[in-house]
């Protein structure tokens, strides 16, 4: 399932009780449109006492999404397809409070919301917790559970001979607010041997490894990103990597704190610098798996076929290297996929694509993939085999159908996949997340 988190809670802007609730969330994506629903569990301490008790005030002992994205201003109102679902469904989802010692935690596993949203539509989302008369006491972000660089690439003004790769880099969320922080974890070759011993003090930056402001690794990096409202002093000044041997460097928990959120950074840079300071390779952070894991009938789709399963999205690579590995197990395909598509026949026949749009309410768009740097279109060759099940029913499995698009997973994240019966038409839709 798509799984995200809420990592880490803060006190609701304008609440000044005593009340310092702590915890995690986890919150799961099912479904699609009207049947689109989040899975809570959660585990909390300092939570309001009274809620031991039933409470019949509005909001009370709730612990809801709401409308807002950040926990430094009013987080707005519940957050729900209001065009879905008529009526609002967080009323009903409250926790109970038990005395754990000298002091009051709630756990729960597997609440469902039906909100007519699918995880990639709550992802940077507040989550408030309410205290027994229905005060807003607790905010928190929904963040992706895990963030990655799979691959560098040279700076694009990098002309030398460090070639840097391994296994890349793994950042977790922690915090929220002014503790909002990232910690990275690498296992990274290629870098500057002259980095043995550590960070030169002459030369800004030196031997860095770094979160920047841009986005793209075709273009100037700009300079560090954190949150500068929040703080003055940059964070990143004194974040670099030692030589453990050759030109390799590991680290298993590097915290920085930005005042940043997982959301924040996601799809921005990150520099690799040698010992003098330049910049030398160029990564992008982003989520390293995806699942799509529900799907409805395309919109304008009237036949009988019923997909249902799930795929997933695995990405590698960088730039022109960038792509998505599917995997995936389907039922109730298109029978007369029980063979390849025959010379001549349309080229998305049997085709499971991911789609330049956003909504499965309406048209999906064409192919997503990156067409300045890939040129010609790679979702063709992605097709499924039909195989009859003992029920009568068609499904599908596949295994590592490697597509380079040229685009990375912070880009395709939350854009429609398709699935075409065997002329070509569009039979089924879902969310990339």
């Amino acid at each position: 399932v798509a799984l995200q988190v809420v990592a880490a809670f803060t006190q609701h802007v304008g609440y000044t009780g005593e009340l310092e609730t702590q915890g995690t969330v986890s919150v799961k994506g099912l479904g699609l449109l009207e049947s689109a629903e989040q899975v809570l569990s959660w585990k909390l301490s300092g939570v309001d006492p009274e809620c031991s008790k039933s409470h019949t005030a509005k909001n009370a002992c709730g612990i809801h999404i709401h409308q807002g994205k950040s926990c430094y201003e009013d987080a707005g109102g519940h957050y729900w397809n209001t065009t879905l679902i008529e009526t609002d469904p967080w009323h009903s989802i409250t926790y109970k409070a038990e005395k754990h010692g000298r002091e009051y935690v709630a756990t729960a596993h597997d609440v469902k919301v039906v909100t007519g949203l699918t995880n990639f539509e709550v992802l940077s989302h507040t989550m408030i917790i309410h205290n027994s008369i229905g005060g807003r006491v607790a905010c928190g972000i929904i963040t992706p559970r895990d963030l990655g660089v799979l691959a560098f690439t040279p700076y694009y003004t990098y002309a030398g001979d460090f070639k840097v790769g391994g296994m890349g880099v793994k950042i977790t969320a922690g915090g929220v607010t002014e503790s909002a922080s990232q910690t990275l974890m690498w296992n990274v070759n290629g870098v500057d041997p002259k980095c043995r011993e550590g960070a030169s003090k002459e030369f800004p930056n030196s031997c860095g490894i770094h979160i920047h402001q841009g986005m793209s690794c075709g273009d100037n990096a700009l300079g560090h990103f954190w949150n500068k409202t929040t703080y003055e002093m940059d964070p990143w000044a004194n974040v670099g990597y030692l030589v453990s041997s050759g030109t390799q460097t590991w680290d298993k928990a590097r915290e920085v704190t930005t005042g940043l959120e997982a959301t924040d950074v996601m799809g921005h840079t990150m520099i690799v610098h040698n010992y003098t300071g330049g910049r030398i390779a160029c990564g992008i952070i982003a989520t390293c798996t995806e699942i799509v894991n529900a799907f409805v009938p395309y919109y304008n789709y009237h036949g009988d076929l019923q997909v249902s399963g799930f795929v997933k999205v695995v990405g590698a690579g960088i730039l022109s290297t960038a792509s998505q590995t599917l995997s995936w197990m389907l039922s109730d395909v298109d029978p007369q996929c029980k063979t390849p598509p025959a010379n001549g026949a349309n080229a998305n026949a049997c085709g499971i694509h991911i789609h330049e749009g956003k909504d499965c309410a309406g048209n999906a768009g064409e192919h997503f993939y990156n067409k300045a740097l890939v040129s010609t279109d790679p979702w063709h060759a992605v097709k499924y085999l039909a195989v009859e099940g003992s029920s009568g029913v068609w499904s599908t499995s596949g295994d590592n159908a490697k597509v380079i698009t040229g685009l990375s997973m912070a880009e395709v994240l939350g854009h429609t996949m398709v699935v075409h019966n065997s002329s070509g038409g569009r039979i089924a839709c879902s969310i990339v997340g």
